[in-house]
């Protein structure tokens, strides 16, 4: 709410709505679930349709300006499809509902994607599904990190590839607006998943988005939003992301500040292992 210049008063007086919506969760709902009921009373108390609208164009711009440097960095890769997913995976640090912006933050990610440990096989087994695939979907997560997807599409040529972004205003993730803003509507065809949750909520999900995400061949999830709300999905998911909390930590058995190349989807006993966190 100070993103949008609340006062102080203005904040007290929601804070006892959020809090009885926490009280009343049911346990079974999702993190993105949890956070998307908060979210909505923070944008209607504070008067503002997207309070990190200013955010999320700050972080575009700031990966536009780098764009051309990490373009050459994957072109110039021994494997450029491997290299433009770890810069992918780099961009994910542009998550402003767990931390403050910081450009050298985001540049020491960025130094680090050809050096950070990613599991190899995992790697593998997605560039043979990427080879194998005729139609991709690609889930969005954060606005900056939007960009990285588009140089990582560029890598997918001759595919036809589907950009899905939420269907409001949630946190700082990606919509509409902001995925054009990146360039994504010159490499993929972008679909709104009908939700302003900060995750991919299929119960709520429109019938356009579902229909490219059962039919599509290859589903690739960007973010941890995205991982906690389709770890049980029914259809095989590969999820890219960093781990940003000691629920997911248990989850997929690594340790925060990781980078995840990890299968999942179709499993209905992970989800349990994730309530435990509120984004």
């Amino acid at each position: 709410m100070r993103l949008c210049g609340s006062a102080d008063a203005d904040i007290f007086r929601a804070l006892p709505r959020v809090m009885k919506s926490a009280e009343e969760f049911d346990q079974k709902l999702t993190p993105p679930e949890m956070a998307m009921c908060v979210h909505r009373i923070v944008r209607e108390e504070c008067k503002c349709a997207d309070p990190y609208k200013a955010v999320k164009a700050k972080a575009i711009r700031a990966v536009l300006r780098r764009e051309d440097s990490v373009k050459k960095t994957i072109e110039s890769a021994a494997n450029p499809f491997r290299s433009a997913v770890r810069f992918a995976i780099a961009g994910n640090a542009l998550d402003f509902a767990i931390f403050d912006w910081s450009a050298m933050k985001f540049d020491e990610q960025l130094c680090s994607a050809s050096e950070k440990f990613l599991d190899e096989a995992a790697l593998d087994r997605l560039e043979a599904a990427v080879k194998a695939a005729r139609t991709i979907m690609i889930l969005g997560d954060n606005a900056g990190e939007s960009v990285f997807d588009k140089l990582l599409i560029e890598q997918l040529s001759g595919k036809k590839i589907i950009y899905a972004v939420r269907g409001g205003p949630a946190i700082n993730d990606t919509t509409m607006k902001d995925a054009e803003a990146s360039g994504l509507d010159k490499v993929a065809t972008l679909v709104s998943n009908g939700c302003d949750a900060p995750g991919t909520l299929l119960g709520r999900a429109s019938e356009e988005f579902l229909g490219y995400f059962r039919s599509a061949d290859l589903v690739i999830s960007k973010g941890q939003g995205n991982y906690e709300s389709l770890s049980a999905a029914p259809r095989k998911i590969f999820f890219l992301t960093q781990i940003k909390c000691a629920a997911v930590t248990r989850d997929l058995k690594g340790r925060i500040g990781d980078w995840i190349v990890a299968e999942g989807g179709a499993d209905k006993t992970r989800q349990k292992n994730i309530k435990g966190h509120v984004l």
